[in-house]
């Protein structure tokens, strides 16, 4: 038997197709993921940088990979919180992709607009 919910229509809603795959969604996390692209090579970038000058100055490897850590910090908490949503949520596969790639821009936009940006200049 089929259950109704109250002021729903339920003629309306038409089930997913095994194996058919939501354009829309696809196409929002692709542009997520090319948004953050930009920033990602930016990061890469600069830590790159940093760690060469650092270790050309004489600086200790700990010191490089701690700073290391804290340049991939935004992108990554980013990412396991958006993955954590994903899994809390069961977030089917065809919103999971753009849910995960707003947590890699999230991440990456607020580290790069917070930190990288105004020490660039």
């Amino acid at each position: 038997m089929a259950r109704s919910v109250p002021g729903r229509r339920t003629d309306l809603v038409r089930p997913a197709l095994p194996g058919k795959r939501n354009g829309i969604a696809l196409a929002l996390g692709a542009v997520q993921l090319l948004l953050a692209a930009p920033m990602l090579a930016t990061l890469g970038t600069a830590g790159l940088v940093v760690a060469v000058m650092g270790m050309a100055a004489g600086g200790s490897v700990g010191a490089v990979l701690l700073l290391a850590l804290l340049l991939a910090a935004g992108p990554l908490l980013g990412l396991g919180l958006a993955f954590l949503v994903v899994r809390l949520r069961r977030l089917p596969g065809d919103v999971a992709f753009p849910a995960v790639s707003f947590g890699l821009l999230l991440g990456t936009a607020i580290e790069y607009v917070g930190w990288i940006r105004p020490a660039l200049g």
